[in-house]
């Protein structure tokens, strides 16, 4: 049996996705973390977006004023992304896992770094310490996906995809921790996210 490759997985599941209309309604929609916190956002400069899917977090930034490219190894969804001719908004199809060239599949900016990075629902520990070396000094990261300890079924089941109790924190250590929250079975589980862990970084200047 042939082993199915990402761009495949990931391109089957984007396949019967189409951009719909270009209305606010039908947009996808960004993360929690970022909608919750763009008041954090500056109002200039430039924005990458990691395994973007189908846009969400990159079109929020574009929208938001930030000249943003955003990369997924989907070719799928990078076509429906960029079918909707957002201003500001680039996206390519690359696969940053890819070795040996792991730190040139993130391409910095015309200034050579980003201003604001941001991750959702994706995590590839090996490329931390490219994202801090491609953020700008005073540079805004925001990370956020699935902690060992969710408590539904949403999100990977392989621990390898999984973060850590406060792995965050140690993964982007040489950042300044402005927000972070990792909730799991505490109080009224009714309430509050209790499947993914969040941070807001800074780059020191």
């Amino acid at each position: 049996m042939i082993k199915q490759s990402q761009r495949e997985k990931w391109n089957k599941i984007y396949k019967n996705k189409g951009t719909g209309d270009s209305t606010h309604q039908n947009l996808p929609q960004p993360c929690s973390l970022l909608s919750q916190y763009s008041y954090l956002l500056p109002h200039h400069g430039t924005a990458l977006d990691i395994a973007c899917g189908t846009g969400g977090n990159a079109i929020f930034l574009a929208n938001h004023g930030l000249t943003t490219q955003a990369i997924d190894i989907s070719d799928i969804a990078i076509e429906q992304l960029n079918a909707r001719n957002v201003p500001r908004l680039t996206a390519s199809c690359q696969d940053v896992e890819k070795k040996p060239n792991l730190s040139t599949n993130i391409k910095p900016s015309s200034q050579g770094n980003f201003d604001v990075i941001i991750v959702s629902c994706y995590l590839y520990r090996e490329l931390c310490p490219v994202i801090i070396e491609a953020l700008a000094p005073g540079g805004l990261l925001f990370y956020q996906t699935f902690h060992h300890k969710k408590q539904s079924t949403s999100g990977p089941s392989n621990q390898k995809f999984l973060l850590k109790n406060n792995e965050l924190l140690d993964l982007f250590s040489p950042l300044d921790s402005l927000i972070f929250h990792q909730l799991s079975n505490q109080g009224d589980l009714s309430q509050g996210n209790r499947d993914l862990s969040s941070l807001i970084a800074q780059k020191p200047n």
